[in-house]
Formats: C-alpha cells, structure tokens, sequence
C-alpha cells in the first residue's frame, strides 16, 4: 500500500506487450538491445522470437555479393538490396531464411548476415574441387559432391547434407551440434554440379541425366524419397530448381518455341501437379537473335521471388537482374552488373548456440553487437527508451490511451535505472 501512495502513477508493462514492440524494432537496434539485460537478450535469441520477426510483413530485400556502387542498382520501389562483402560470398552458395551455405572444397562455411555470426566446419576427406576436364557450361558447382542445406521445420535446427557418389560417403552435418553423421545413401545419384533447393523441411534435387528425376529429403525424418509427379521434360540442361516464395519451382529456357522463352513451373504440394505459370519471352529483349547467340545460349536463369504487386523478379548468369510483370508483358532489366546470391530475410536465430564460433567472421561480415560492449548500461537504456518512444508513436496513435501509459512507463524506467545490469 505504501508503494502504492509513493507511486501513484506508476505502469508497469507486460512482457507480450514489450516482445510485441521489440519484435518490430530494425534490425540494428534488436541487435544493441540485446545488451540491455539477460533477460532481452534470452528473448531475442529465442527461437519463437526468431520466427516471430520474420512473420513480421517488410519490404521484398534481395542479398547480392559486393556493395551498391559495384552493382550499378539504382534502385526499384518494391525491392531493397542487401550487400554482403566478403571474400567468401564471391563462391556459389546455397540459403534458407536467409542463412547462406558456402560449400569449399574441405571446408563448409555456414553464415548468417543479419548476426555477423560464421562458422566453419570440415567436409571430410572426399570433398574436394573439380577438374577442369569435368566442368561444363551448366555447373553451378565445382566440387565432386552434391550438397544441400536448409532447416528442419520440426526442431528449426538448420543442417548440411553431402554426397559422394563416387566414394559412396553420405553424411549430413546438424549445424547446430557441430558434428557430420553418416545417412543411408540415396536410391539413385544425382548431378554433383547442380545446386540444390529446400522448401518447407525438405531438400530438392534435379537430375537430368541417366533418368529424368527429381530426388528429395525429409530434413526431419532423415530419409530420402523420389518426387513421383514430375513436369514435363525439359528443353535444355539450364534447367534449374529452385525456392520461388515457398514453393517447389523449375526454371528452364525454350529454344524450341519462337521467341526463346523463358518457362517457369511451379508445384502444387496439396494437389501435387506442375503449372507452367510464367512464359516469358526473351528474344530481342534480353537474348539477341543474332550475333552472340551461342554466347546468350549458355545463358542460365534463376527466379527470385514475386512482389506483392505480382512482379517477378529474376536474375541470369551474366549478372543482370530483371523485373517482369506478367499483367503488361513488360520486361526491363533493373541491374547489368549485379551478382546476386537469394532472396533475403532477417534472421535472428543463433546458428551454434552451444559454443562460440572458433573462426572469425569474414571481412564485411562482423557481429553488429561488437561495437556496444563499452556502451554503459545506462547509455543503453537511454537508447532504448529513445527507439521505444518512435517506433510507439509510429505504431499507435498519439492520442490512443496505451502511448501514454507506455510513454510514462519508459520515463519511470529510465529515472529508477541501475548504472549497470542486475
């Protein structure tokens, strides 16, 4: 009672309402806020915080290898780019929810952008780089090993999956404990070459030679089985497999139809069919009938994602990155010198949570929480009570009874603040 006649005015806040503020927060400040308290820092490295914050609806972001003046990107108002510059990222990778795989010959690096957080990890003794006598137009890798990455959707634990066909050694790699185990090899090779693609809990690889197949594998179950409806066979072997926005996709260019075009399929996994939902025209637009045509024939594609406005977006091994909207026909090229790696979100979830990283991260690619460790507690909460009051005032109105309550509660904290945490 006597608290009570003391503070009169005093609110307290609830932790679903300050989860629900800090889940909304930029990227940047969620990663200095994480030095306010244990208890902050406990929340945001949570996984259901994690998943949270990608749920949280943002602008479409792209992650491309370098920085804007390189890209030559001037920009497009339904996309923003992500730049990572690291000497790793030059590399043919692999991502989920934006968590990017970098297989090397004897070594897989597993990186995550939006922590700074890297780690390195041996391959085995078979894993290592192709002659030049194997290499052809198409690959997309150039290790003896056909790799795969991405996340359980049980456990939300992300994993490496390799195989050596020519060695019969089969293992995936449980980033999260750090260790390979062996798997029960696969009822049928597939091209080492070729990336592969994950979408909900399951590897996708396309092989289009021997035997028109596709191979997939439960990230969950750990076991592999055959995708029993296929689309129809494809033209070229520039045929990719890819994520497009959740779903199972293949893009693959037509040269036997006028116009050389560009036809992208899509899986229904409920009523388990293929649509051939984008017939993009490429000829005098993007491939010249002319000239270099056995240059632009070599020319391989890779659909991003699709906009809220239903553009789609696609980039091509001669990094140009293009806009496509499927309503006006309408094709333009937005960058003509770009490498682009995935699509990209942020990620908050801790890649290696029992133990710190022993490599460092790559140049370009630091933790962003390095740089606060001689910030004062109280500096911090000043900090924060500061982002607080904007991104409140952003999301509610001023005049709605909870800012104020919230305001004042943000006052009490700051003036009641301990110099350091408890």
């Amino acid at each position: 009672m006597g608290e009570d006649e003391e503070n009169p005015n005093q609110i307290y806040i609830t932790n679903d309402v300050v989860e629900e503020i800090l889940v909304r927060l930029p990227l940047k400040s969620i990663l200095r806020f994480k030095t306010v308290s244990r208890e902050w820092r406990s929340l945001m490295e949570s996984r259901r915080f994690a998943d949270r914050r990608m749920s949280v609806p943002k602008n479409r972001k792209f992650l491309a290898v370098g920085n804007q003046a390189q890209s030559r990107f001037q920009g497009d108002e339904e996309i923003e780019m992500v730049y990572l510059e690291c000497d790793e990222a030059t590399r043919p990778s692999l991502t989920c929810d934006g968590v990017v795989c970098i297989p090397e010959p004897n070594w897989v690096s597993v990186l995550n952008p939006s922590t700074g957080e890297f780690l390195r990890f041996c391959s085995g003794p078979f894993h290592y780089e192709n002659d030049m006598f194997t290499e052809v137009w198409w690959s997309e890798f150039n290790i003896n090993s056909a790799m795969g990455f991405g996340k359980d959707e049980i456990t939300g634990k992300y994993k490496v999956v390799s195989m050596v066909f020519d060695h019969n050694h089969y293992q995936i790699l449980d980033v999260d404990i750090g260790q390979w185990r062996k798997l029960v090899p696969p009822p049928y090779k597939v091209d080492t070459r070729r990336k592969s693609a994950c979408v909900k809990g399951s590897i996708y690889w396309l092989d289009l030679f021997g035997i028109y197949k596709i191979l997939a594998f439960d990230l969950h179950t750990e076991e592999f089985r055959d995708v029993q409806v296929l689309p129809p066979l494809f033209h070229s072997a520039a045929a990719r497999i890819v994520n497009l926005d959740d779903r199972l996709a293949i893009a693959d260019i037509c040269m036997m139809k006028p116009g050389w075009n560009l036809e992208i399929w899509i899986m229904d996994a409920q009523e388990e069919t293929w649509c051939m939902t984008y017939s993009i025209t490429l000829a005098h637009r993007v491939i010249p009938m002319h000239g270099r045509v056995i240059e632009e024939w070599s020319t391989m594609f890779t659909p991003l994602a699709v906009s809220k406005e239903g553009s789609l977006f696609f980039y091509d091994t001669k990094k140009r990155l293009f806009k496509y909207d499927p309503e006006t026909d309408f094709l333009c090229c937005l960058s003509s010198d770009i490498c682009v790696i995935s699509p990209f979100v942020e990620n908050l979830v801790r890649l290696h949570p029992g133990c710190v990283p022993k490599t460092r991260p790559p140049r370009g690619c630091r933790n962003g929480r390095s740089c606060l460790n001689q910030i004062s507690y109280l500096k911090r909460l000043v900090l924060v009570c500061f982002h607080l009051t904007l991104v409140i005032s952003n999301l509610l109105d001023e005049a709605h009874p909870i800012t104020s309550s919230i305001s004042a509660s943000l006052l009490f904290v700051l003036d009641t603040a301990p110099t350091k945490p408890n």
